[in-house]
This record gives structure tokens, C-alpha cells and sequence, in this order.
């Protein structure tokens, strides 16, 4: 069997990030949208995906298909005008045993 490889890139106009597969937004994009947001579009996927693995009848696959479909244009509307998060705010910094601050991106230290 031959293995496919996909690129996908960001949902988001005019960004051209490449994404695993999976991901809908960049980081920077997704990291931009408030927590209402994101936290709409994770429980419409949930609903979603859980109408197609089980016995769900076909017009309740559709309505929770339609309301992800919906959470998802509402992401996409608002970062079409919202600005995208800086590379900084997405730091993480911890404080080590000596008391001093060690910043992590992507899991690394800096």
C-alpha cells in the first residue's frame, strides 16, 4: 500500500502555514480566536463525529454536521478582521529550581 501525503494549509485567507493533518487553523490563527470559539467549534466536532459512529439517524447527522458547519464559518469570520497572536504571547515560561524564568515555544527551551 502506498502512503499518501496531503498538504493542507490554514482555513484562514491569504495564510499559506502548512498544518498536520487534523488541524483546521494555524497556530497563530487558532491561538487568536476567544475561548467561546473555540470551545463552540470543539463541542460541534464532538457532536458531529459522534453522530457518524453511531446508529444516529441520517437527519440528526445532518443538523449536528450543519452546526459544526456553522461554528467553523463563525471561526473563519472572526479571523478574517481579528489581528493573529504574536510568536511572543505564545511562549510558555516557567520558573526553574534556582528561581529564574525559563521560556519554552513548542516545547522547547529557548
Amino acid at each position: 500500500m502506498i502512503r499518501r501525503h496531503y498538504h493542507v494549509h490554514c482555513a484562514v485567507e491569504g495564510c499559506s502555514t502548512r498544518l498536520n493533518a487534523g488541524q483546521l487553523f494555524c497556530k497563530a490563527h487558532y491561538f487568536s480566536l476567544p475561548k467561546a470559539l473555540k470551545d463552540d467549534l470543539w463541542a460541534a466536532w464532538r457532536i458531529a463525529m459522534n453522530a457518524r459512529r453511531g446508529f444516529t439517524p441520517h437527519a440528526e447527522q445532518i443538523a449536528a454536521n450543519r452546526e459544526y458547519q456553522q461554528a467553523y464559518q463563525a471561526c473563519c469570520e472572526y479571523l478574517r478582521t481579528a489581528p493573529t497572536t504574536s510568536a511572543a504571547a505564545m511562549t510558555t515560561v516557567a520558573v526553574a529550581a534556582g528561581g529564574e524564568e525559563v521560556r519554552f515555544v513548542n516545547g522547547r527551551s529557548l
